[in-house]
């Protein structure tokens, strides 16, 4: 078959079939050459000498290495006694990683579970034996929210200006709806919700202050957007800028909402059962940025943290998950973090 035009794909063939079925974390996957000749004889209908399948592996162990897909020295497929196995490639999906994503996908409201199956299909070595993922919660976004989304990606990616109408979801329709003209930075998911992170144009032409100009858009709260033609985008000078300036926002932030500036808070917390005291801070922790605990004695009934947040209204809604815990005491030591929070709990108590 040397000459049959078949025996040209067969290299190709070979490859795949140890990229999608043998894999380096399951010995189960290894294969013996007969099941590669049938393999072959399955998707071509002809017969392949062994002599020729041994030249094709050599070959494939030469392309590897020179291309850096193995580290230098190494073979992508080796003979272990009666079995071939082979080595993962550098650009290669891990076992765990495979399956990880996956789980992502069916769990995350936000995805197309259909993207599972593609995964699967790629990697069918890795969800063998019935492999069952995490249960589906079958939340798909809409044509329109994925069709939104394409826009936003294409006016970041070509540094152009975005309008739409800005409101508030109220019994089915958008109200007190405003018009929106924003230079697009970033896409954002927290929360369960997808946001545009922009520079607010109008807010921009007063200041002239990136910085103090961006906000933050939920996107299922938009309607009539377009792309603003011929409108000056107001970014970053460079991506390094860019970088900058988003990594600042994102670290001011809690829950979407975002201060020019942070600062380190010191909280200390203190109970006499260990559980209700890391419960305490698991569910604080989780919301802002620990940067360090500076006091770890949870079986004497004490810890002590630092985080950093700005002074935005969502901190004092964490602050105050805080004291909903029974046998909790909770120290701030801020004098200016204390103060402000004692303005909300007396507004909320004149109520």
């Amino acid at each position: 078959m040397a000459n049959s035009e078949k025996s040209k794909l067969k290299i190709l063939l070979i490859y795949d079939y140890f990229l999608r079925h043998v894999h380096a974390y399951d010995d189960d996957s290894a294969v013996q050459m007969g099941q590669i000749q049938d393999y072959l004889q399955k998707v071509t209908g002809s017969e392949f000498e062994r002599k020729s399948v041994y030249a094709d592996i050599k070959r494939l162990n030469e392309f590897v290495e020179a291309a850096g897909l193995v580290a230098p020295g190494h073979e992508w497929i080796t003979l272990n006694g009666r079995k071939y196995t082979r080595e993962e490639l550098n650009y290669e999906l891990t076992l765990d990683e495979a399956r990880l994503i996956v789980d992502a996908i069916r769990t995350t409201p936000f995805t197309d579970s259909g993207l599972c199956e593609k995964i699967e299909r790629r990697y069918p070595a890795y969800f063998k034996n019935g492999y069952k993922s995490l249960v589906s919660h079958d939340n798909v976004p809409k044509s329109k929210t994925k069709f939104l989304l394409t826009i936003i990606r294409t006016c970041i990616e070509s540094r152009q200006v975005f309008c739409f109408k800005y409101g508030y979801d109220v019994a089915g329709g958008l109200r007190a709806v405003t018009d929106k003209t924003v230079s697009p930075l970033e896409l954002d998911w927290e929360n369960g919700n997808y946001y545009l992170i922009a520079v607010d144009n109008d807010i921009y032409a007063k200041c002239n202050d990136v910085m103090k100009s961006i906000r933050r858009y939920r996107i299922d709260r938009m309607k009539n957007q377009l792309v603003g033609q011929g409108m000056t985008y107001c970014g970053f000078e460079s991506e390094k800028s860019r970088k900058e300036i988003l990594d600042a926002y994102l670290k001011n932030s809690i829950d979407a909402y975002s201060s020019e500036k942070s600062m380190l808070i010191t909280i200390r917390l203190e109970a006499d059962d260990e559980k209700t005291l890391l419960r305490a801070y698991n569910a604080f922790a989780s919301d802002v940025n620990v940067k360090n605990i500076i006091l770890d004695q949870t079986s004497k009934g004490i810890i002590e943290f630092v985080f950093e947040a700005g002074l935005v209204p969502t901190l004092f809604t964490q602050l105050f998950k805080l004291y909903t815990f029974d046998g909790i005491k909770v120290t701030i030591k801020d004098e200016v973090v204390r103060s402000e929070f004692k303005k909300y709990l007396r507004a909320a108590l004149e109520e």
